[in-house]
């Protein structure tokens, strides 16, 4: 019978008949598994051959998998070529999602918390590459300048401002459509100041909050006197611990004019030679002192204050950067016929034996308004002693109130203090109520009758505040007191010094600047000595 084509066997190789003998079968066959066997172990070498010149070369990361590398340098190589250069919309295609994390400017930035381990491989792919590093004395975008500004503060070990030359510290509001800051449309600071008046200036940036803020006010008096130059001093200036945005000048609180007649000293706020609503923007040129400006941004002081006074800073390097007193005296004389000069930071100079306090610090009494506002007080709350003859005086006068102050520092102070204080070294810093009563009592012991107390604080715990009253405690309320509304927004601040400095007995904290001031007022006006917890 016939057999369908459907079905007909068909001539497959694989089914074919062979006429070869036996032995030359098998040996084709050994020859192709030899092939196969020989082309697998090649090809196996050369993948690890790949694998591992590609770990263990130098200046690779170990964390780039195969085939990464080339991208990222590419990538990399972009991003400079348009900090160079290239067109806006060329950058934005480096820095799209497919090499973000590669060599856009925000890689480093956010890893920057592994830097410090990849420090010591100078090609490490993910570092940038010097052709994208900003000459300093142009003037970067603003996004990428606050980058640059961020990834320095964490090299404190820099000696210098990277390329030596200046850095611009712009407010947001000063810069342009395109980002850039426009400094060439400022007008010089000196352009504001008499040029015919033969007064030579010196100033600085703020610092801080208030207490830092006056000590950096002594120790630029300690520059200006030592140069033979009047200190333009700034206001103090909303610090980071109030963010209230406002500024008053010294001249409030503390009586400038008697503490020029008893020091020589030079003085002149920056208010009177200023109009912050009227004037226009000008370029302020700073010599950086104590590595402001190199190792470390300006603070959010100094740029609250060069915001509120519309000035744009350069900061540039000085001959030395240092904190030493003498050696920035040294430093600045030769420039003895500029109109001014002015230095990034004052609070961190060091001044041997801190000589600040008795040269210039102890002759800055308090103004007869600061003075009233508080005697006001103490009338309204306190019994009013009798009037006594003063000898000197050859006249009857009526004793100020004796009363006993404490500084009790808490709020953000708390956090601080539970993390460098613990244990037993903790009443340093945040006493307790408990422990701030043992020592009450202990000093009302001494004395002859009970005194009122005044707790100058920052409390607002309601439970803390009851203890402070269930022990016949008055905490310096000054809402209820209308402190700001009549004096300014660094009344507070101010009244509760003057408490501090009057008090028959004053109970302060050793790891506070605030209380060592008010300690320091108590030796050298009243020749008493403060209790430090």
């Amino acid at each position: 019978m016939a057999t369908s084509p459907k079905f007909k066997s068909a001539s497959l190789p694989r089914y074919a008949t062979s006429t070869s003998t036996p032995s030359r079968r098998y040996s084709q066959r050994q020859l192709v598994i030899l092939a196969a066997f020989a082309l697998l172990v090649t090809s196996g070498t050369m993948l690890i051959f790949h694998v591992m010149t590609g770990t263990l070369s130098p200046g690779r990361s170990r964390n780039t998998g195969v085939g990464c590398n080339k991208d990222a340098e590419f990538s990399v190589i972009r991003w400079a070529n348009s900090r160079d250069g290239n067109s806006a919309g060329q950058e934005t295609n480096n820095n799209n999602d497919n090499n973000r994390d590669a060599g856009s400017p925000y890689y480093r930035f956010k890893n920057s918390d592994n830097d410090s381990d990849n420090d010591s491989d100078n090609n490490n792919i993910h570092d940038r590459p010097r052709a994208a590093i900003p000459h300093l004395d142009k003037q970067e975008p603003q996004s990428e300048q606050g980058l640059d500004q961020q990834l320095s503060q964490g090299n404190t070990n820099d000696n210098s401002n990277n390329n030596g030359g200046p850095v611009d510290e712009t407010a947001s509001e000063v810069s342009g459509e395109d980002g850039l800051a426009k400094q060439n449309d400022y007008a010089p600071f000196e352009d504001t100041l008499d040029r015919d008046d033969n007064i030579q200036y010196l100033t600085y940036l703020p610092y801080a909050g208030i207490t830092n803020q006056f000590y950096g006010v002594l120790r630029g008096m300690e520059v200006a006197k030592a140069l033979g130059r009047t200190l333009i001093i700034p206001p103090i200036t909303a610090s980071s611990h109030d963010k209230s945005k406002q500024n008053q000048p010294w001249s409030k609180f503390l009586d400038l004019d008697r503490f020029q007649q008893l020091t020589g000293a030079k003085v002149i706020e920056f208010h009177k030679l200023r109009d912050a609503e009227m004037t226009e923007y000008n370029q302020l040129k700073c010599g950086i002192t104590c590595g402001f400006g190199s190792k470390r941004t300006i603070d959010f002081t100094a740029k609250g204050f060069l915001k509120q006074w519309k000035l744009n800073v350069t900061l540039s390097s000085l001959q030395t950067d240092t904190a030493s007193l003498s050696t920035i005296i040294k430093t600045l004389t030769p420039l003895r016929r500029d109109k001014y000069i002015c230095i990034s930071n004052t609070y961190k100079i060091s001044v041997k034996d801190k000589s600040e306090w008795e040269r210039f610090g102890q002759y800055l009494y308090f103004t007869p308004e600061l003075e009233n506002f508080v005697q006001e007080f103490l009338d309204k709350n306190l019994v009013k002693p009798e009037p006594v003859y003063d000898a000197k005086l050859k006249q009857e006068v009526v004793p100020t109130q004796k009363y006993i102050a404490i500084h009790a520092r808490r709020g953000d102070f708390a956090q601080y203090c539970e993390s460098n204080f613990p244990g037993a070294k903790m009443i340093h810093c945040l006493p307790s109520t408990e422990q701030y009563a043992q020592r009450i009592d202990s000093i009302q012991e001494q004395h002859d009758e009970i005194m009122p107390v005044f707790v100058a604080t920052n409390e607002r715990r309601p439970e803390e505040l009851k203890k402070f009253a269930d022990l016949g405690w008055r905490y310096l309320d000054h809402e209820e007191m209308a402190t700001a509304e009549k004096l300014g927004v660094f009344g507070p601040m101010m009244v509760d010094q003057v408490f501090m400095a009057h008090a028959e007995a004053l109970v302060g904290i050793q790891m506070s600047t605030f209380s060592r001031v008010g300690a320091l007022r108590q030796r050298d006006w009243h020749q008493r000595k403060m209790s430090y917890m």
